[in-house]
């Protein structure tokens, strides 16, 4: 079925909404909520609302409606294209909303899944799976979800989220919102894949109650959204192809699409994502390697053999360039313990790090058969670290993380004599056969402005992050200059300008690198039919 009907939530008193009116008073009170982990900053806004309830949330949303105010929603804040950073208007934190609702056994999938409120964010998710504990179940009055809970616990297997956002203090409905993703992606997909259902409060204060594989565009491309009155709207979906590539870039569309893809990261333009469930996967033993190599082409050979190679079966695949080594290496000089690993070797320029499936009954099988394809592009196991039991796995983890802080940590010296100075990092992404070719683009741009840089991330999924580092004002707007040009090149090999940080406010220009101006306005019509007074989450996607 193509068509679905909104429902109304029981009126309470929009004045016992807690709120903070006034831009003076919200940045004494609540300075944390005038920006995000992009540190971009907000522009002044005039009231600030804490809803503790679905009820309290849709009081807002039609007062706010009926006022012609419009409305940014925040999570958790951790976003890194200042999504959740109001540029007028009001300002709505989900805080509260942060309980887990239930925990149950899908029959007709044969699947685990966890259903909980937006704002409960993944670390709690992960150490809740991990001891098989859910406190806000347990308090839970509900007779099923009890007996789930004790039939989850008696289970052999552990299970976990298998998206993996990096930032693990992200909100669930963030990263839904934004269709987040992570190291495991190589292996499970995005957060998209494993979205099972979804609650919406719509601009109007009404919700949709969207489970997958329910509602379906029609032959026609198209959906028919009615609210409790009666009154019908009609969404037309984007009929422009989706890149072949790991993307947030724009709206997501297909022939005869689900629903709930629609609102999945469409960054909060089309609605408030309230409740959220998902799929839960079985958590089998591991054994992570860091290989070294001898230059970043050894390593763009062995990701490909990698990639070909079916007997291995990767969780994740990720980067380190020969100058991203360099830092790490000048940072042990410094202090030894600071890594937390033994000292890098001094010859390796560059190095992956992958996690594999590893039975101990069965090792010889999995490591002949890495062993052959490490062997087959020049470098040998002997240069490598490995991990299986916990306590080193979590240690080769902590590598995989300290990049990030060693180049803020550079970034922050850099900036006490030029305060305007940031790090820019790029979220490009493009198909498999084009990997080399993006990074030569890389390596010849950046050579050629004689920029410090360092790359990381997800080659698995051709999503490296390169990490401009300027010295001063003049190196920063060259890198400005060269993200551009990068943006074009990712785009004309079939790839994508924001592969998992969304578009949000900061990277809304870069959707026009991508998208044509009759793309853009397919995009602007969905808006406009689920949100006709065009209240929320203004500046998300969309300039102006």
């Amino acid at each position: 079925m193509h068509e679905i009907t909104s429902q109304p939530i029981e009126p309470v008193d929009f004045k016992s909404v807690r709120c903070v009116d006034g831009f003076e008073n919200i940045t004494v009170e609540y300075p944390a909520y005038l920006t995000d982990e992009s540190k971009f900053s907000c522009r002044p806004f005039d009231h600030l609302f804490f809803p503790r309830s679905e009820a309290e949330l849709s009081a807002v949303m039609k007062e706010m409606a009926r006022r012609g105010i419009k409305v940014t929603i925040a999570g958790a804040r951790t976003g890194l294209v200042g999504g959740c950073v109001p540029n007028q208007g009001a300002l709505v934190s989900l805080e509260n909303f942060d309980r887990v609702l239930a925990l149950y056994y899908d029959v007709p999938s044969a699947e685990w899944r966890l259903k909980a409120q937006c704002a409960v964010n993944l670390r709690t998710i992960a150490a809740q799976l991990a001891v098989k504990s859910i406190p806000d179940i347990e308090r839970c009055a509900d007779g099923m979800t009890l007996l789930e809970m004790d039939r989850f616990r008696q289970e052999p297997d552990s299970y976990f989220y298998p998206p993996d956002p990096t930032e693990m203090s992200a909100s669930l409905g963030g990263t839904v919102a934004t269709n987040a993703s992570g190291a495991r992606t190589f292996r499970y997909g995005p957060t998209r894949a494993w979205v099972r259902g979804l609650r919406v409060m719509l601009a109007n204060g009404e919700f949709l109650e969207i489970p997958r594989g329910k509602y379906f565009a029609s032959p026609s491309g198209e959906f028919v959204v009615s609210d409790s009155a009666g009154r019908d709207c009609r969404v037309k979906i984007p009929t422009y192809p989706s890149p072949r590539t790991k993307n947030t870039s724009g709206i997501f569309t297909a022939a005869h699409m689900d629903l709930i893809d629609l609102f999945i990261g469409s960054e909060g333009a089309f609605g408030v994502i309230t409740e959220v469930t998902v799929g839960l996967f079985q958590r089998r033993p591991k054994i992570s390697i860091v290989q070294f190599l001898q230059s970043d082409e050894q390593a763009i050979a062995l990701v490909q053999a990698l990639r070909a190679e079916s007997r291995i079966r990767l969780d994740l695949l990720e980067s380190y360039s020969g100058s991203a080594l360099d830092l790490l290496r000048e940072r042990q000089r410094r202090d030894a313990r600071s890594v937390g690993t033994p000292p890098i070797p001094e010859k390796a320029g560059a190095a992956l790090f992958f996690e594999l499936d590893f039975d101990p009954a069965d090792k010889t099988l999995t490591m002949d058969a890495l062993d052959a394809v490490v062997r087959g592009c020049g470098a040998s196991l002997s240069d490598s670290w490995s991990a299986y039991e916990n306590r080193e796995l979590d240690r080769l983890k902590g590598f995989r993380h300290i990049l990030p802080e060693t180049i803020n940590a550079v970034i922050a010296e850099r900036k006490k004599k030029h305060p305007g100075l940031h790090k820019l990092g790029t979220d490009l992404a493009v198909p498999d056969e084009r990997l080399a070719d993006m990074w030569a683009v890389y390596r010849e741009g950046l050579a050629g402005a004689g920029l410090e840089w360092a790359a990381f991330g997800h080659i698995g999924n051709n999503h490296v992050h390169i990490n401009i580092l300027p010295r001063d004002m003049a190196d920063l707007e060259k890198a400005l200059g060269l993200y551009q040009l990068f943006a074009d090149k990712a785009v004309a090999f079939g790839g994508t300008v924001s592969a998992e940080h969304g578009i949000g406010k900061l990277k809304a220009k870069f959707l026009k690198t991508m998208f044509s101006p009759e793309a853009i306005a397919e995009m602007r019509a969905v808006k406009q039919a689920l949100d006709p007074q065009l209240l929320l989450n203004p500046g998300n996607i969309f300039e102006g």
